[in-house]
């Protein structure tokens, strides 16, 4: 009953600025009587939501694309900086061409991704991992290398191999840190998967959104957006409450700020 009462006190703030933002929305395209295919009312939106039953399958192989991307890009991620922070050899010659990748920007790929997978779900996903593989990564290695040095010192010197300090002490350690590369890899999952469908779907809501957009049908295209934006937060707080729920001493140090 408290945690019901929390979640309300928490978000009846934000609820209540959307319903006023949409009624003004609403009433200022009815007064100044906008064209409907400029900006449609908030009604005509909804009423496309509720009409047009593609928009659940969309949003479902959406959903699918992201996830299926960002599980993927996650275990590659963790294990390359794993394989960075255990190695001065892979992290020579294996990180530099990590960062190099980062920088190249990814849509610039997708050419390249197309002609590997084709117009299938390989393509969607290999740009989801691509976008949503960086942050995790980053985190990772930061988490792993954040350790206690006097800690490792001590466990060498108790002759405890460098996989079980791996095991034990550094990847317990950088577990938080991994959540927090998890939460951003999401986000950046929902912008790889709306730029896969864009350029190379023939379903999901990236796809809706640029058939709607080239057909000038408003209400349609603002309903598409929508949808992937409320993916996207609903995934993006998943995470964070897994965080929450596996980590709370990690959660509530971080927001009572620093410890100095």
């Amino acid at each position: 009953m408290n945690r019901g009462k929390d979640i309300i006190r928490r978000f009846w703030p934000t609820a209540v600025t959307v319903v006023v933002l949409m009624a003004l929305w609403e009433a200022a395209i009815r007064f100044f009587q906008v064209p409907a295919w400029f900006i449609p009312t908030p009604s005509a939106i909804f009423k496309d939501l509720i009409i047009y039953e593609g928009f659940y399958e969309d949003a479902w192989i959406t959903t699918q694309e992201i996830l299926l991307g960002v599980v993927i890009g996650d275990i590659l991620a963790v294990g390359i900086a794993v394989a960075v922070v255990s190695s001065r050899f892979v992290q020579r010659t294996l990180y530099p061409i990590v960062i190099f990748f980062q920088n190249i920007p990814k849509i610039t790929l997708a050419p390249i991704m197309l002609l590997w997978f084709g117009l299938g779900l390989g393509t969607k996903v290999a740009i989801v991992i691509l976008i949503s593989f960086f942050p995790v990564i980053i985190n990772t290695i930061y988490g792993l290398q954040s350790v206690d040095p006097n800690l490792i010192d001590l466990a060498r010197s108790v002759a405890v191999s460098r996989w079980v300090i791996l095991r034990k002490i550094q990847i317990p350690h950088a577990l938080p840190y991994m959540f927090e590369g998890f939460k951003i890899a999401m986000t950046f999952a929902v912008i790889g998967a709306f730029v896969a469908e864009w350029i190379s779907g023939s379903n999901g809501l990236g796809y809706q959104i640029r058939v709607a957009s080239s057909d000038m049908e408003s209400a349609t295209l603002f309903a598409a957006v929508a949808v992937i934006s409320v993916i996207g937060v609903i995934l993006y707080y998943l995470v964070s409450l897994a965080g929450r729920r596996l980590f709370p001493w990690h959660e509530a140090a971080r927001e009572s700020g620093p410890l100095v």
